[in-house]
């Protein structure tokens, strides 16, 4: 490789060499010059960005301090802190006993002249003061729950609620209502009043004729309703009126169905001694309550209900009874010949057996079959309504007669008649006769204390004529009644034996001065 050769540069080159290095030199003098103004630049924005930072946080923190101050001023408070108010009104500094009374003098004067009526027609009002029904404001529980905003609850949630009081404020809503017992108390206290039950038609027979009175249509309140129209005058604050929402109630019988009883469409007919006056008064005493009792069409007629109460102060007296196989006395002896009285009266009718029982012995004043006993709650008489009309029973006793009379609307024709027929199925003997000793009655002597009685099962059968024809025979009903023995007592206390005494023998045994003194 050849060596470099430097020619030399001429004056013109060298001139703008010259000049060219000048302009550099003064180029980067002025670029380090701007460098410079920049960062001082950047260095006055950073300190002005650092200032404002920290006044803002000055500011914050001055903000803050003051605030916690002021909350916990407000929270230190004594009595109803800051910005409390129920249903708007300030109670800020009060005790609880100011805050009542203040609360009070506004709320309690505003119930207390307020009155609900409760009405149903111009005639059929009731007035009753707000405050007989409890109806308030709650303002012991609104004050309890002002004293206690900001004082319940962790120190976070305290201070929590005490920026909340100072910013904003709590109000606590004023609770109203009335007591539902009271309500429902006045409510049944008036309904006593306002409540009319239906009244039924009644027919009776008077000197042969029958005598009809008007139905009554009645009302029961809709308590429920009621209520509910009256918690909304209630709600209002304001008195005001309260309608009164009632039902109404039909009766069951009414008097254009009662004119249509014209017609004897069932009668039976019994006997009695006139020797057992207990006896006699239970027979009259249950024909006086069976009397005059009308059913509606489809209603069930129960003996043991319609004999009322049968004890002593029933007016019922003691008088022969089966018991167990026995005849006792007992309270309304004597009350089956009613019922069965009755039983025969309601089947010539041909209205409908809901229940019915024999005796468990035979009877003697009606065929077998055709007897209807009741005893306590387990034996009824009851029968069904089952015509279309209504039906009035007519009993009496009286001069050894019981009559049962059924009056209702004939249906069947003049010539419609019918018969019931009994069939012995079984007869049974009575068993041998049971005999107690009586140590106190003298031997050989006999006394039967019961009578027993054959037994027997038995059919009834139904017999419908039409024009004197028989046009049907069928089975009706069955009864069975046991055979009980005779109750005999005998004697078996001996005679007592004649002693005679010694006058020597008893002689010998005294001496002198030893005599019974």
């Amino acid at each position: 490789m050849g060596e470099a050769v430097f020619l030399p540069l001429r004056k013109s080159e060298n001139n703008c060499y010259r000049k060219l290095g000048v302009y550099l030199q003064q180029k980067g003098v002025r670029s380090h010059r701007r460098e410079a103004r920049h960062e001082a630049h950047k260095k006055k924005i950073m300190i002005g960005a650092l200032v404002v930072v920290l006044v803002v946080l000055a500011g914050v923190l001055g903000y803050y301090f003051y605030h916690r101050h002021q909350v916990l001023k407000l929270l230190s408070a004594e009595g109803i802190y800051q910005g409390v108010t129920v249903d708007g009104i300030s109670l800020e500094g009060m005790t609880k006993e100011e805050a009542l009374a203040t609360l009070e003098e506004k709320y309690v004067t505003e119930v207390n002249g307020q009155v609900l009526t409760f009405q149903f027609d111009e005639e059929t009002k009731w007035e009753v003061p707000f405050t007989d029904l409890g109806a308030g404001y709650h303002l012991e529980e609104a004050v309890e729950q002002a004293y206690n905003t900001g004082r319940e609850g962790t120190d976070k949630e305290r201070f929590q609620v005490g920026a909340q009081l100072l910013k904003e404020g709590i109000d606590i809503p004023l609770e109203y209502s009335y007591d539902t017992e009271k309500m429902k108390a006045k409510l049944t206290e008036i309904a006593e009043e306002f409540d009319r039950h239906a009244v039924d038609s009644t027919v009776s027979r008077k000197n042969g004729k029958f005598v009809v009175t008007p139905e009554e249509t009645g009302r029961i309140m809709d308590q429920e309703k009621t209520e509910a129209n009256a918690a909304a005058v209630l709600d209002t604050r304001m008195s005001g009126t309260a309608k009164i929402e009632a039902e109404v109630e039909e009766p069951k019988i009414t008097a254009e169905a009662n004119s249509h009883v014209t017609d004897l469409i069932g009668s039976f007919k019994t006997t009695y001694t006139m020797s057992d006056k207990n006896r006699n008064t239970n027979l009259e005493v249950g024909c006086n309550y069976i009397n005059g009792t009308v059913l509606a069409p489809g209603e069930t007629f129960s003996a043991n209900v319609e004999l009322g109460p049968q004890t002593y102060e029933g007016g019922y007296k003691d008088a022969a009874v089966y018991n167990n196989g026995k005849v006792e006395k007992d309270v309304a002896g004597g009350v089956c010949q009613v019922t069965t009285t009755l039983y025969n009266a309601v089947i010539d009718a041909e209205l409908e057996i809901v229940e019915r029982h024999p005796h468990s012995m035979t009877v003697g004043y009606v065929p077998l079959g055709r007897d209807a006993a009741v005893a306590g709650n387990y034996k009824d008489l009851k029968f069904k309504n089952n015509t279309e009309y209504p039906v009035l029973i007519e009993a009496y006793a009286s001069g050894g007669n019981l009559v049962m009379n059924i009056y209702g609307h004939e249906v069947h024709s003049s010539s419609h008649r019918v018969e019931y027929e009994t069939v012995y199925e079984e007869t049974i003997p009575k068993p041998a006769e049971v005999v107690t000793e009586d140590p106190d009655m003298p031997e050989g002597e006999r006394k039967v204390t019961s009578t027993g009685k054959t037994g027997a099962k038995v059919s009834v059968y139904k017999i419908v004529y039409e024009n004197g024809k028989q046009v049907s025979r069928e089975w009706f009903s069955s009864s069975s009644y046991r055979a009980t023995a005779d109750q005999v007592t005998v004697g078996t206390k001996k005679a007592e034996e004649k002693k005679e005494e010694t006058t020597a023998d008893t002689a010998s045994t005294e001496q002198p001065g030893f005599g019974i003194q």
